[in-house]
């Protein structure tokens, strides 16, 4: 049997990083990807390939609006929930500016904002001022230095005014925002909202930027660097060989001859079921000269107050790992699991698999294995 390598084991880390942050199940289902903030990988693939992501993260929140980071909605999804647990409230938010202002009548505006002072402080508390503009009311902005040096207001159809001009040696604005926008005629104001607006994420500092030492245990103790490259990319190594990784490669292919292998619809045949009895592990392997096609599992059980997202789709019901002895690689479906699902293995090679049930669950596991091909 070939002896495992550090370079082996990072080959095997940038195969499986894309899925840290691909739309998976938990991404459609909650909008989130909750794998980077909150999963246990058990194997060093696993538990090496999270920090990696959880560094990209890092690096995006330091700087969200970077060019690097082209994917932002994307990285924003899949990142966010770890960013919030290290400084929350950070991340890019959409609304309307305020209700209202809509109609062709005069309104009279009230916003307010901080002073930035020349030491840096921010002055408090807010400055409030008010001006009468004639509807409809548009967005406030401004020129940021990273601050407002310029407040200012679109009205009537695109005309510009400046509620507030100076100069960054004087002090610049912060907090800008409106207070309130009402009629001058006091009649209702029933003319609608303007367009939702995108607050961008703000930056949050990386405590461990790259290269950091990651030890989480006695079974891993490396320096890991995560560089992400002007076009998205990453360059990874963890002590060896450096390997480029696109974590949002482009989906799908083109080009081939098609398929050659089984007909559609085959799924091999199905060996024999295991019980992994209430939050216990049930695991195999495929025949000599077989490979493994996928698992089906069975909910026998599931606690009382079991989280689902609908009837009968439990939320963290339980872990899945398809790979071979030794190096095992989880499938993130257990994050969303109905009883009778089946799930495929990602690779035509692989032998082994073990599936772990969270306490108060109890699943029946039939494997399915196919012959290998010549």
């Amino acid at each position: 049997m070939s002896e495992i390598t550090p370079g082996g084991i990072l080959d095997r880390v940038v195969q499986e990083l894309p899925n840290f942050f691909r739309d998976g199940v938990d991404q459609l289902v909650t909008g989130e990807g909750e794998y980077i903030r909150a999963g246990e990988p058990r194997g060093t693939v696993g538990k090496v390939g999270q920090a990696i992501a959880r560094s990209y993260c890092r690096q995006y929140g330091a700087n969200p609006g970077a060019a690097r980071f082209g994917n932002a909605a994307r990285i924003e999804n899949a990142c966010r929930p770890y960013l919030d647990d290290q400084d929350p409230g950070k991340g890019a938010k959409i609304g309307v500016p305020f209700p209202g202002g809509q109609c062709a009548v005069n309104y009279l505006c009230v916003y307010k904002f901080n002073n930035i002072l020349t030491n840096g402080q921010t002055q408090v508390p807010a400055i409030q001022q008010s001006v009468t503009l004639p509807g409809p009311i548009g967005i406030i902005y401004g020129t940021e230095l990273p601050e407002w040096q310029n407040i200012r207001c679109l009205f009537n159809g695109g005309q510009e005014t400046f509620l507030r001009t100076g100069s960054c040696n004087q002090g610049c604005y912060r907090n800008i925002e409106w207070v309130s926008i009402t009629r001058s005629d006091g009649q209702p104001d029933n003319c609608g909202d303007p367009p939702p607006v995108v607050t961008q994420p703000g930056p949050i500092a990386d405590p461990s930027p790259p290269p950091f030492r990651f030890n989480p245990s006695g079974d891993i103790n490396v320096n890991v660097g995560v560089d992400v490259l002007p076009d998205g990319t990453i360059n990874v190594n963890i002590g060896g060989p450096t390997f480029n990784v696109d974590p949002f490669p482009p989906e799908g292919g083109g080009g081939g001859a098609g398929p050659t292998g089984p007909p559609p619809g085959d799924i091999g045949d199905a060996g024999g079921a295991s019980d992994t009895g209430l939050g216990g592990e049930a695991e195999g392997a495929a025949p000599a000269g077989s490979i493994l096609v996928g698992l089906k599992i069975d909910i026998l059980a599931s606690p009382p107050k079991a989280r689902q997202f609908a009837p009968g789709v439990f939320r963290g019901a339980g872990y899945i790992y398809m790979g071979v002895i030794g190096n095992l690689d989880q499938d993130y479906g257990g994050s969303m699991l109905k009883s009778g699902q089946f799930f495929f293995a990602e690779k035509e090679n692989l032998t082994h698999w073990q599936v772990s049930a969270n306490n108060g669950y109890d699943f029946r596991v039939t494997p399915y294995y196919r012959e290998a091909p010549e």
